[in-house]
């Protein structure tokens, strides 16, 4: 329809030409009228042109690329060896110890069998380098606690001595399978060496004696039943100087000497001798006597043949380390109570005395 249209607006133009042809009366030159006719033709081409020519219309699919698969790492089981060991713990000394020149100690570590295979009597304990603390290059010793699963713990115990000379000292030491290949993480231990210093305390005067409930102080160190009233017991009050001992030592050992006594009667026929940390200051009266038989001893003795003996008392020496600076350090000795026989039970101390050692920066 457009190009007919467009063959019908030629043909009015080419009739207006022919209109203007000589014989006739023309208005305008021909130059114009071909002029004008050239301008409406190209008018109206372009007008067809816009209007048969389509539109681009968009595309409406769009090809998007399919992701590959991409490949997913898959972990890797790693097999247990058989003889693996881990470090737990240090049961006893623990690292930087202050231990006393010459000193023996007993050191123990916890180890867990973290392989697959059980410890034996075959598997050892052994020395590697370091500081050896008395015990020869190569030392071994084999496991005392077996067997040790897979899973299982251990504590493993050796019997060392510290150097004499001052200073920190170390040594490592592993497990060994029977076939002789060390095997987990070294275990250590590591001290430090103090010259040690030892001293011998004694009963303050005037601060230390004999108490019962209702008189006293008497300046011996008895515990039983009273001279004037058997049915009344007395306690021993010692008071020791430790203003001595520096503030910042460190206690390696207490031994209580009480070995040297008299006794009436038969005292322990009232029960064990005990010891107890108090505090009662440089004045000593009846006031401070403790009714019945309390807990909380510190050490106790249940006959003569005890008393002979000279042992160290860890919960003395604890006490001690945690009274250096107090200046005192005081115990109360008693037997539980008069057993009513008409019999002066009692036991009098005539010389005792605190061994102490300690070592100091």
């Amino acid at each position: 329809m457009k190009k007919i249209t467009l063959i019908l607006t030629l043909g009015v133009i080419v009739s207006l030409v022919a209109c203007n042809l000589p014989g006739g009366q023309p208005t305008v030159s021909p130059d114009a009228v071909y002029t004008q006719a050239a301008q409406t033709v190209n008018a109206e081409l372009t007008k067809v042109a816009a209007e048969v020519s389509p539109t681009p219309v968009p595309p409406t699919n769009t090809f998007t690329p399919v992701p590959t698969n991409t490949a997913v790492s898959t972990a890797t089981n790693t097999p247990i060896p058989c003889n693996l060991a881990g470090f737990i713990s240090d049961v006893t000394i623990p690292d930087n110890t202050a231990i006393g020149s010459g000193q023996a100690f007993t050191k123990t570590w916890r180890l867990r069998n973290i392989g697959t295979c059980t410890w034996t009597p075959a598997y050892t304990v052994s020395f590697i380098n370091g500081d050896s603390m008395g015990l020869p290059a190569g030392y071994s010793q084999s496991l005392t606690s077996v067997p040790v699963p897979p899973g299982g713990t251990v504590d493993i115990t050796v019997n060392l001595t510290a150097p004499v000379s001052n200073g920190t000292y170390t040594g490592n030491w592993s497990m060994r399978e029977p076939g002789g290949q060390l095997f987990g993480t070294n275990f250590i231990v590591k001290i430090k060496v103090f010259t040690s210093v030892t001293v011998t305390l004694t009963p303050v005067v005037g601060e230390s004696g004999t108490i019962r409930a209702d008189a006293g102080p008497w300046p011996d160190y008895t515990a039983g039943e009273s001279n004037s009233d058997i049915t009344k017991t007395c306690q021993a009050f010692l008071s020791f100087d430790i203003s001595g001992i520096p503030s910042n030592a460190a206690i390696q050992q207490v031994k209580i000497n009480f070995s040297a006594y008299t006794t009436e009667g038969n005292p322990f026929g009232l029960g064990i001798l005990n010891a107890y940390i108090t505090s009662y200051g440089s004045s000593l009266e009846p006031a401070d006597f403790v009714a019945g038989f309390p807990g909380g001893n510190i050490a106790d003795w249940g006959s003569t043949s005890a008393l002979n003996n000279i042992e160290a008392s860890p919960e003395l020496k604890n006490a001690l380390q945690a009274r250096l600076g107090s200046g005192r350090l005081q115990l109360r000795i008693q037997f539980a109570a008069s057993n009513g026989d008409a019999t002066k039970d009692r036991l009098t101390l005539t010389s005792p005395s605190l061994v102490v050692t300690y070592t100091k920066p």
